[in-house]
This record gives C-alpha cells, structure tokens and sequence, in this order.
C-alpha cells in the first residue's frame, strides 16, 4: 500500500482528515461519509476501473483496521485478485489476507484465483499467493492447494524466495490439515532441502520440519543426521553467507531452530553422527565467553543458541556417548545465567536448572552449589523469577538439605507476596513431610506453617499432621506438648484451634501430669478460643469436651455448662452436639465411655464402611473389623500403625472418616446426624489411611463392602443386564432399534447409498452393542423400564441415543416417525467435523428445512448450507466443523425446523459434542500418576461421587467405556486393589490449554456400588468428566 500510496491522491486526503479529526465524533462522522460514498459507488458506477476499485478497497482495509465493521467490499477485493497488474492483484490479496478467515464464505471464490497464481510464471504472482495462504490457511485451502505448495517447495526450478514462501504456506496447511504432508511420500524430497546452501531457505524448511516432527517424530526420523550435518556446516563449517551473520553470530535463528528438531528424538544411533554433534555443542558451548563482552544483541542471540543446546543436553541426560561431560558445562553455564542482570537471562536459566535438578540425585547436586544464589532470587522484585526460584529450591531439595531450605522457605514466607504463598505453602508442607528424619520437626515446621500463613493452609496439611501424629506413638506426647504452648499464644490460628482441639481430645492425657497443663488447663485454653473460632471448629471443640469429660469426670459441671449453653444454639450442628453430649455426659457412664472412646488407628484387617443401625452419639457407625488397642483407664492407646514418611500428603480426601471401636461403636468429631449410620472423625478431620498402602490415593475408602445407602431420590432402575462378549455393554430391557424405530426388533434401513464424507461409510445400523453401532439396548429407564418393559416414550429414546453418541464416533441421533437424523464424527485435538445424515422416513416430502446450531461460546460450530426440501424416502447431507477454544459443560444443540403437510415442527437436539470428544489418552507410569494425583487437591480441581449402578459391575465394560468410548488410558497397575480403575487423559482447547484429567473407580460388586473421584488442572473439565461418567455409569 505504501508503494501505490503516491499514486492514489483520495486516500491520502482520507487519511490525513481522520487523523486530523478533532474528536471521536469526528472520525466517526467522517468514516461514515466515506463509507456510503464508496458503497454507492461500487453499487451505482458500472465503469469503476481497476485504480478507483484499488483506491476504494485501500480506504476500505484502512478503516477496518481502524476498528469499523465492514460488511462489503469484499467481492471488489475478490475481483481484484483476476487483474494482471502487480498493484491491483496486491491490493486484493493484501484485504482479502486481513477481511477473511479460514472458514469465511468467501474462500471457495478465491481459490481458483490462488491456483492461477500458483502455476503462474512470474515469481511476483507466486509470491502473492503463497502469502495469502499461510496468512489465511484453512482445511478447504489444504485439501485444494497443498500439491501445487508442495511442487514449488520441491522443484529445482524454484528460486529461494519462492522455497521459503512455500516452506511457510505449507506450514500453515500442515497445522490444519496434516494429512496433506505424508512422511512416506514426501519425507525423501523435504529432507533433501536441508542441503541448499541459501540460509534464509534452511530457516525456512526447518520451521517446516519443526511443526512437522513434533507431530511425527518416528515418520521422520531421518531428519536427525541432516540436521546435524547443517549445524556442522553452519558452526563449524562457517558454511554461510555473510547477510545471515547477525552481530558476529552466524544463522542464529537457523540454529535454534535445529537444535529444537533434535529434542524431538534420541541420541544419534551412529558414532559418527554422535559424535559429529558432540563437536557442534562444544562449539557452542566454547563460544559462551564471547557473551560477556558484547553487545546486547550478540548477547541475545548467543544466549539463545547456548539454551538450546543446554535444552539438547538435559534431554540426553543418561545417553552414553560424548554428552555425559556436557551436563557439569551446561549447569556451569545455567549458574551464571541465574546470576545475570537480565531479568530474562536470570528466568530461562531457573527454569532450565529445576528441569536438570529435577532429571536424577546425580544433576540435583551439580546444582547445589547455587543454593545460595536461588535464595537471594527469592526476594527479587520480579514475581515471576520468585515463581521459578522456588520451583528449582524444590527440585533441589534432599536429605541433607531439606532443613536448610525449609527454613529458607519459611523466613521468606513472613513477607512474600499474597500471590505466591498458597503455592509456597503447599511446597513447604510437601518437603516437610517428604525430608522429615524425624516427626518431631515435621510437627513444628507445620504448627509454624499455620502460624505465619493460616489462611492459606489447606485442610489437607493439617489433616496430614493428625494422621501422622495418630499413628506415631512416639510424638503422641510432644505433639500435645506443643500445640498446648501453640493455644497459649494470644494470635493462633484457627487451623492451630482445630489441631489442638483434635490432638487434645485424644492425647491431651499424655500431658495431664504435667505442670500448667493439666485437664482444666487444657479445657480453658480451648475455650477461650470458643468465642472467636468458626462454627466448624466449634463443633470440633464440642466434641473435645465430651471427649475430657469422659476421661476426666471432676470437669463434668464446666462442660456441661457449656453443653447447656448451646443446646438452643441458631446452628443445628452446634445445637445437636450440645444437646446429645450433655445427656451422654449425664447417663450410664459404661455407654458413654464405649462412644467416646478413643479413634481407632488403621490396621492391615480393619475395612471400612458404614455400618446400618442406630447408635447414641454424634457421627456413631456400627460395624468393621477393629484395630488392636490396648487400654489405659477409660481410654484406649493405640498401637502404632506405621506409616511411611513420604505418604501421599496432599492427595487425600479428608471426609468423614469410617472407624469402628472394640464395642462396635465410635463416636468421633466428624459433623453427622446423631441417630444415623456413618462413622465418627472429627469434624472435617482426616480419615486414618490403611497402613498396607492399599488406598495409596488416601481416599478413606479400600473397598465397600457393605451397601451404601442412595441418595435422595435414586430409585432403582430395573433388572440389569449381565455384560458379555457380544454385549458389551449389558444393556438389556426394553430394546430400541433406532434403525427401523421400533421397539426390540425389525430390520435395518439399508444405507449403503450414503455419501461417505468421512470415511468408512455411513453410519451403519447393524451393529450390536458396539460403540460403532447404531443399535441401543436400554437397561431400565425412567419409571423402573426394566427387561420386558413396554415401549419408551421419544424423550427417553432420545436420551438414550444421545448417551450412546457420547460415546460412540457414529450412529443415530434422532428418530421418530417422520425425520431419522444419523451422524459420522471425526475429532483430532481440539477440532471436529461432524457429518449429520437427514433421512425423510415419511412419504411426503419436508419442505422448508431449516438446520441451524444453538452455540456455545467455548465451541465454534460452523454448518454447510442445506437443501430445503427432502424428498419422501430420501436423504440428505449435511457437514459440521467445530472448534473447543476453551472448556465447557452443557454441549451445543442443533436445531431442526420444516414442514410437513399437516404442521410445521421444530425440533431442539443434544449434540454428542462433549469434553471426551477433546479428549486423548495419556500414558503415564505410577509414580507420575502420583505425582500429578497430588498437584490437584480440592475445589474446584477434585470431585467425588458415589454411584448405585442399574447393572452388576464389570469391570471390562467399564475400561472399554472409559478407553475407547472417553478417550481416557486405563493405567494398569497402577492401583492395588483389583476392584479398582484409574485412568488419565489429556483435554485439548485451542486457547493452549492441555488438562491433565485423572480419574480412580473404587468398586463393591456385590453392592453394585462406584466411588468415582476426578482431579484435573481445570475444574470445569473434572465437574464435566464427573457428569458425563456417571451418565453412563448410572442408567
């Protein structure tokens, strides 16, 4: 535009008169004068040549980038596109490159014009067009363009900048369309670019190869030794021209981008490729010391090369050959970036130092010398480079120097920022428990924790503390010991309250006999917190008192003071203790030391479960196997339940607890009705975990064994089916064939004349119980449908087509009478298609058909136009492309409207667009499922279910729906009990976000019974792969 500017006097005077507009009214004004001018010329004037129609599209693009709507002009920029001149053809595809988009309705227009300047002879034309199609890009663009991209990238004939516009454009197709790019076909002639001796042409293809490897790595696994003979021939070689060395540094960009292929694979299999790389990074390496005198640009551009070749090196970390010297140069090199003035420098190599801390013991101590360093970026001014210093403290903390870091950690926690103390916190409270050489300093360092940051203390931290201390004997007495001197301070926190109030009630006796820390001692500071504590701690401290009382009767008139002043209390909770434990305290005294004896200890018999029946006191549970005790008094001493020290932490479920007594009663501190099944902790207290590492998730639940009690309002949904190899699924009952519309038989519509836009034909209703097919078997149903039910009505038919979809990549969506509606889907990532089959079943035609998509903002639906009549007996298609830019619960719906001879009808239909449809498996080892299990704790990124299911379980059934219905791994081996499932997978969302989603099935066969728990990083994904397993798991 700048070119022709002289040349077009009308724009000049446009754009200086906006820009000397006085106000926003102004320029308004003045854009909508010029608006209506240039609209009534392109509608009016039949003579508009190709100078004006260039300067009035040139007026045009400049107020769209001005912000102003343009809602024509667009075909004036298509006709553009067929002029011969240089000027004119620019203009077009300059406009067009910012007014369209990959799915505009106006790309079918433009591509023939592309294709004539793809096969054109003038380079300049060329040019044009492969410009426009990396700008634009898009599947239409890929399916129709990528051969004639792919021959001029190829073609000896092609000057370079023809290759590098090319290179680009090909770049952009293969990221929507990577089939156009197969690795058998064109791996040979793309690779034999990287011998071109233009640098600009290298840059290029390796951008190319970049997009394409990391798709494909083993497809184009020949790369690596072309790619190390181009670096060798650019550092070492000094194989360039002197217009690609930027401030004394050759190809900088070349390099980084070869460097970044070869992350994508192993070490070399060949010595002399091996070594030949090896040579290349020493080069580098070497050249490190140039970056101190430099400019700022060499220094740039030097650096960025030496963070990738230190990247090369972490990744080869355990590889024999010439690289196992290179990781004490690369943590050299990272030690003094950490140190530089440059806040960048300083984060790229704290970042780089946690992943080489974090590869084995051996790294973690090359890095330990720069402890001191990382502390002191602790208190930088930057928060991102406090961020990555405490990351890298944490991967390099072990044994020997777990103290020292902790106690940095917890100094820098008196005055770091609000932003980062949840996650500093939570490090601490992981390290801690992960170094602690005795329970005694984990203790302190936790009641320290609470002190200096309460509020954000999780109650998964103080939940850890009480289990520990429960099944550790021996800090039984120092744990009372110091929470005691804790509730002495005037400014405790609330956490601190309900330690206390919990280690108190059970070993507040081992302390007793001690000076100033006797029963009434203990009563009184607790009590005096009583008045400024929450009504969940209250209720915790309740049950402390009936738990002293029980063991010390001379305190019996205080606590019941208590107790009487509460019984009328506004919360129900508080009111109901009150009111029970002042009659327990006032009754037989044999029951009450039977209730509130003391919460057993996990032992390796002991199951859990709630136990049917009726017991006096708050939380009582009835049933189980009991731990060993032995007796002191009224009060039980546990035996020590050994617990391993590196425990999952922050990966448990703190609920109620389900614990039994020697008497077959407990009461404890949980929150409960008082005459109902259910177990005693205290309140929100932590269950104690088996000691056999059988819940290693810290779930409180091993396996029910004894049936649960349904929710409200679950009623039972009929006879279930037994799963089987021909039915998968054991769905059995009241049968729809959604192929004839009939119920439990009939033939099937023959589609075998279906277009097959997707592949693999239309989709077929002659399978039986697959997730391919189109047949449903209904188990139950609302209303207790069960096998041998009657017909269901079209709302539950349609229900359980849509279930079956959610799971299924083809079938029948919708059926009745007059419209059958069938589908075929394909996803990859964050992107799908959907073909939707409209078959007329009736024997007039609908007119007026009309399909149109009630949206979602988190996914981009898009629909082909659609005939509007379909002929009786006939079918018509119909294609949907979609994009999930971010995550979302409730699916779009697809809305149908035509009209018969009798009505006119308009239909509202789920979409099978659902979360798992973004969904990939993803394949991790046990110890990374752990790992990851314990990142995600808590609302919103944890939730939890307990589901009756209509069938028995089957545990086979299960894993398909999860693996191949979902999209979830189902990890073996990964949890203990055989009754179990655990499964990853990852959601895709083209706003970058990839969430880790983990799932555990606990199940009881004999209960039909699933506890279903979900983690992800985005608690939108964990409510949405809740609902839509238990949709499956439940009806």
């Amino acid at each position: 535009m700048n070119a022709a500017k002289n040349n077009m006097r009308g724009l000049t005077v446009f754009i200086s008169d906006i820009r000397n507009a006085q106000s926003k009214e102004g320029e308004e004004k003045r854009v909508t004068k010029e608006m209506a001018h240039i609209r009534k010329e392109f509608r009016e004037a039949k003579n508009v040549d190709g100078y004006q129609r260039r300067k009035y599209v040139c007026k045009l693009l400049y107020i769209y980038i001005l912000g102003y709507d343009i809602d024509f002009g667009h075909m004036e920029a298509v006709t553009l596109l067929s002029s011969i001149k240089f000027q004119e053809k620019a203009i077009g595809y300059l406009a067009l490159g910012v007014l369209l988009h990959e799915s505009h309705e106006l790309i079918p227009l433009i591509i023939n014009s592309l294709q004539e300047d793809l096969q054109s002879r003038l380079d300049y034309f060329q040019c044009l067009a492969l410009g426009a199609i990396a700008n634009i890009g898009g599947k239409e663009m890929a399916e129709s363009l990528a051969p004639l991209v792919q021959k001029l990238l190829v073609a000896n004939t092609s000057p370079p900048h023809i290759k590098k516009r090319a290179a680009q454009a090909l770049l952009r197709l293969y990221r929507k369309y990577p089939g156009i790019l197969s690795a058998d076909t064109w791996a040979d002639k793309v690779l034999a670019i990287l011998d071109d001796t233009d640098v600009g042409v290298l840059t290029s293809v390796c951008s190319l190869l970049l997009g394409v490897v990391q798709e494909e790595p083993a497809a184009w696994a020949a790369v690596v030794p072309r790619v190390v003979n181009t670096l060798a021939r650019v550092v070492i070689g000094r194989e360039y021209a002197k217009d690609y060395v930027y401030y004394s540094i050759p190809a900088p960009w070349l390099q980084v981008a070869l460097l970044k292929i070869l992350r994508n694979y192993p070490p070399p299999e060949s010595s002399a490729v091996s070594t030949r790389l090896a040579e290349v990074l020493m080069v580098v390496f070497n050249s490190a010391e140039s970056a101190k005198a430099g400019s700022v640009n060499h220094k740039n551009a030097l650096n960025a090369i030496l963070f990738e070749a230190i990247h090369l090196v972490i990744h080869y970390e355990g590889s024999s050959g010439p690289y196992q010297g290179m990781l004490k140069q690369a943590a050299a090199l990272l030690g003094r970036f950490i140190s530089a003035k440059e806040t960048n420098i300083r984060y790229l190599g704290l970042d780089s130092m946690r992943h080489l801390a974090s590869l084995s013991s051996e790294t973690a101590s090359m890095v330990k010398k720069y402890q001191d360093t990382v502390v002191i970026s602790l208190r930088d001014a930057d928060i991102s480079i406090r961020r990555r210093a405490l990351d890298l403290l944490y991967s390099m903390c072990d044994h020997s120097s777990s103290k020292t870091i902790v106690g940095e950690l917890l100094t820098y926690l008196v005055t770091a920022d609000y932003q980062i103390r949840e996650e500093l916190v939570l490090k601490i409270a992981a390290l801690a428990e992960k170094f602690a050489s005795n329970y005694a300093w984990y203790v302190d360092v936790i009641l320290q924790l609470i002190s200096t940051a309460g509020d954000h203390v999780s109650d998964q931290i103080w939940h850890r503390v009480i289990k520990i201390v429960t099944n550790h004997e021996d800090i039984q007495e120092y744990a009372a010991r110091t929470v005691f001197a804790a509730l002495g301070s005037s400014s405790c926190h609330e956490a601190t309250v309900k330690v206390g109030g919990y280690i108190l009630g059970e070993f507040g006796h081992l302390i007793a006999e001690q000076p100033g820390s006797g029963p009434m001692d203990q009563f009184r500071v607790l009590h005096a917190k009583f008045p400024t504590v929450g009504l969940t701690t209250r209720a915790m401290l309740l049950t402390t008192y009936a738990k002293i009382v029980n063991l010390y009767p001379e305190l019996t008139a205080p606590v019941q003071d208590v107790f009487r002043q509460h019984q009328s209390f506004i919360d129900a909770e508080i009111q109901q203790r009150a009111c029970e434990y002042y009659h327990l305290s006032s009754g037989n005294e044999t029951l009450m030391q039977a209730v509130l004896d003391v919460i057993p200890a996990w032992n390796e018999k002991q199951e859990s479960g709630p136990g049917a029946g009726a017991g006096v006191g708050v939380g009582v549970g009835i049933g189980g196997d009991t731990p060993d005790m032995k007796s002191k008094g009224t009060r039980g001493i546990r035996s020590p339940s050994l617990t391993s020290a590196s425990e999952d932490l922050l990966g448990l479920n703190m609920g109620s607890a389900l614990n039994a007594s020697p008497n077959g009663v407990s009461a404890g501190y949980g929150a409960g009705p008082a005459y109902g099944a259910g177990a005693g902790g205290y309140n929100g207290a932590p269950a104690h975990p088996p000691s056999d590492g059988s819940d290693p998730f810290g779930l409180a639940v091993n396996t029910l064994t004894a049936p649960l009690a349904l929710p409200a309002g679950t009623s039972s949904l009929g006879a279930p089916g037994v799963p089987s190899a021909s039915n998968p699924f054991g769905l059995q009952g009241a049968g729809v064939n959604v192929g004839t519309g009939s119920i439990g038989g009939g033939a099937q519509p023959n589609n075998a004349g279906l277009l097959d836009m997707l592949g693999g034909g239309a989709p077929q209703g002659t399978s039986s119980g697959s997730f391919a097919g189109t047949e449903l078997a209904l188990a139950g149903g609302a209303g207790g449908v069960g096998a041998g039910a009657g017909a269901l009505t079209d709302d539950q038919k349609s229900l359980a087509m849509y279930r079956r979809m959610c799971l299924a990549t083809e079938g029948v969506l919708y059926e009745d009478g007059q419209l059958q509606i069938g589908m075929k889907s394909e996803y990859q990532r964050d992107q799908g298609r959907i073909m939707l089959f409209f078959g007329n079943s009736s024997m007039t035609p609908l007119t007026n058909f009309r399909t149109g998509v009630a949206g979602i903002p988190q996914v981009q639906v898009q629909l082909q136009p659609i005939t509007n009549t379909i002929a009786p007996k006939s079918q018509v298609q119909q294609l949907m492309t979609f994009k999930c830019v971010a995550e979302f619960m409730d699916p779009p719906t697809l809305q149908v409207s035509f009209m018969t001879t009798v009505k006119p009808v308009n239909l509202t239909i789920r979409l099978p667009i659902v979360a798992t449809k973004f969904t990939e498996q993803l394949r991790i080892t046990g110890p990374d499922f752990f790992n990851q299990w314990k990142q995600y704790t808590g609302k919103p990124y944890e939730t939890q279910e307990v589901i009756k299911s209509p069938r028995p379980i089957d545990l086979t059934w299960i894993t398909k729906v999860l693996q191949d219905g979902m999209h979830l791994a189902v990890l073996k081996g990964v949890d203990p009990s055989i009754n179990n499932l655990v499964a990853a997978g990852t959601f895709h969302a083209a706003n970058g976000l990839d969430a880790t989603c983990l799932v555990r099935m606990e199940t009881n066969p004999q209960a039909n019974m699933v506890r279903l728990t979900i983690r992800a990083s985005s608690g939108h994904i964990a409510n949405a792969l809740q609902a839509l397993i238990s949709q499956q798991l439940s009806n």
